[in-house]
């Protein structure tokens, strides 16, 4: 097949993205080709998402046949961009109803099998943006006859089409100055992988994983291994934050290696809830473990569940004897050809795109030492190159902090303008229903500070982005966009612990930005840490940033640090982060 049909066919079908069809039409033959055209709907490309993953599985044929076993085959249909162009001119969704009846009819009717429609924009998943999270990805149970099945499905089409407008998409498009009249909408709709377990579906486990791992949990972790985040049930916990429960992280080179000494602690920081798809009430919903154990077949419980014999021995000294189960996916991970394809994969995917890629994955098992792989996603991830930093010794009174090993980025030298404090005291006094307020005002300094293109950095206590405002202070990421710095701070008068979330759309968003995201704990990774210190320095003041009122008020401060040489320090190579300040308020201190 000629260089140039190809081309033509990339253009008519997939994508016009320089980079992703110059891939495309190395490797693709004609069937592939004719393949995608085969199980498409209407004109216009497939999109990023369709792309990635079409491209990732071609990979795996041309130069990782051994692993081809393994990996699930998924039935898939594509939807092409031309048809959410008619809907967005006013043409009604339900004039496609036959065409999506095709597409059921394809997908098969087994009631052992939901479907999810997906994303997959002009914009998603390419080289130059990614859009993580942005949009919608619906879940179908697929139950019942033939009307209530479409009538399921062509709802879920117009979730996915609706979420191009939602706001955290258009702050995007705006961040990275890519027109929203451009963007266009196509889906792949897919099997979900998972197997039925009584009235409830779900994969033995899912998660994502990185060809580079830029964030160090433990001090011997090479990042150019790459590493994964694992859970059981559905992968939407392993991209999400997700209060009192704990994916598994998994450094590819050395898989089996924890910072937890004991089954207590990993206990304690382990799975509690799953996501699963009830097939009764045709939605997504979240279970205790406790619920599931019983029902979990023989595979499953060998790859998702772990003991606490620690736990069990307590109760036997009690005449209680009973054995505690807890999810961490600990059969999964000691499956050394799992990890070795997994690494194998990532690292020949980051070859042939010549940059670090992201995937999403599904592991599935039928029998005991059965297990398969369902690649989900791949997409590119931004990498820029480091900077050579040196941190200056005898300068600590000049240190905001000085912490090591609570994540990293590459190394540089970020300016600061400003820097945002939420006091934890104070935050935490707030009454519960009060604190989203304290969101609420960060939301509107990050706006602020996007109207001044000014840097700055975030420090919040406990962690970002999650829902619980006990754990800390509940945000997206349109609403920290702005900042160039953000840390989670432990403050453990009030109960106040980090989390740095690794894989979640949130990091992954703040990887592609560029944005430090670090931990400062009350432990030996942290020599330095005085947040006291930036009260000699000027303060904005709330009314040139909110119209909020009340208690909240006094829980966010912003420092104006500009006159003052304030500069957060990134070294890679020691796994060290410092916030230096260099001028001092003389007015303040006389």
């Amino acid at each position: 097949m000629e260089e140039k049909e190809k081309r033509l066919l990339c253009h008519s079908l997939l994508t016009e993205e320089p980079r992703m069809e110059a891939l495309i039409c190395r490797f693709f033959e004609e069937e592939d080709f004719r393949r995608i055209r085969e199980h498409k709907t209407g004109e216009g490309v497939i999109g990023g998402k369709a792309c990635g993953l079409a491209l990732a599985r071609k990979l795996v044929q041309v130069f990782l046949p051994e692993w081809e076993t393994r990996l699930a085959d998924i039935r898939s249909w594509y939807v092409g961009t031309e048809v959410y162009c008619q809907v967005k001119q006013g043409r009604p969704l339900d004039k496609f109803r036959e065409d999506f009846a095709r597409i059921l009819d394809y997908l098969g009717e087994n009631g052992d099998s939901p479907l999810i429609v997906r994303s997959s924009s002009v914009m998603e998943d390419g080289f130059e943006n990614s859009f993580f999270g942005k949009y919608e990805s619906v879940f179908c149970a697929n139950q019942g006859n033939q009307e209530e099945r479409l009538e399921e499905l062509l709802a879920a089409v117009q979730k996915v089409y609706d979420s191009v407008e939602n706001p955290e998409a258009a702050d995007y498009r705006r961040k990275w100055h890519r027109d929203g009249s451009r963007e266009q909408m196509a889906l792949l709709i897919q099997n979900a992988a998972g197997s039925r377990v009584g009235n409830w579906f779900f994969p033995a486990a899912a998660g994502m994983g990185c060809s580079y791992n830029p964030y160090k949990w433990m001090e011997h972790l090479n990042p150019e291994a790459g590493m994964l985040r694992v859970v059981m049930g559905l992968g939407t916990r392993a991209v999400t934050r997700t209060p009192g429960d704990y994916p598994r992280l998994v450094g590819l080179d050395c898989a089996g290696g924890s910072i937890w000494g004991t089954s207590a602690e990993r206990h304690k920081f382990s799975q509690r809830m799953a996501d699963v798809i009830d097939m009764e009430k045709k939605e997504v919903c979240t279970l205790p473990l406790e619920q599931l154990l019983d029902k979990l077949p023989e595979p499953y419980r060998n790859l998702e569940l772990n003991r606490d014999r620690e736990a069990e021995e307590r109760l036997r000294q009690r005449r209680i004897y009973r054995k505690i189960w807890f999810a961490d996916c600990q059969g999964l991970v000691e499956k050394r050809d799992f990890i070795r394809m997994m690494k194998q994969l990532l690292k020949k995917l980051e070859e042939v795109y010549g940059q670090p890629v992201d995937i999403e994955f599904a592991v599935t098992a039928d029998k005991e030492q059965d297990w398969r792989v369902t690649l989900l996603q791949c997409r590119p991830l931004r990498m820029d190159p480091s900077e050579h930093i040196r941190i200056p010794r005898g300068v600590d009174e000049e240190f905001l902090f000085d912490v090591r090993r609570t994540s990293m980025r590459r190394s540089r030298i970020q300016k600061l303008d400003y820097i945002v404090w939420t006091d934890p005291q104070k935050y935490y006094e707030c009454p519960y229903r009060k604190k989203p307020e304290t969101g609420r005002i960060i939301r509107d300094i990050n706006e602020y500070l996007g109207k001044r293109e000014a840097s700055a950095l975030l420090l919040v206590p406990g962690r970002i982005g999650t829902s619980s405002p006990e754990l800390g202070v509940p945000l997206v990421y349109g609403d920290i966009s702005s900042f160039d710095a953000i840390c989670e701070v432990a403050y453990s008068e009030a109960g106040y612990r980090p989390e740095l979330s690794y894989g979640s759309h949130m990091f992954q968003n703040l990887v592609e930005a560029d944005v430090y995201y670090g931990a400062i704990n009350e432990n030996s990774k942290t020599r330095i840490y005085r947040p006291r210190m930036l009260e000699q320095y000027p303060q904005v003041p709330p009314e040139a940033y909110t119209a909020a009122e009340g208690e909240a008020l006094e829980t966010v401060r912003v420092f104006d640090v500009r006159e003052y040489r304030a500069s957060l320090l990134l070294d890679a190579a020691e796994g060290r982060a410092v916030c230096r300040i260099q001028g001092r308020n003389e007015k303040k201190e006389k």
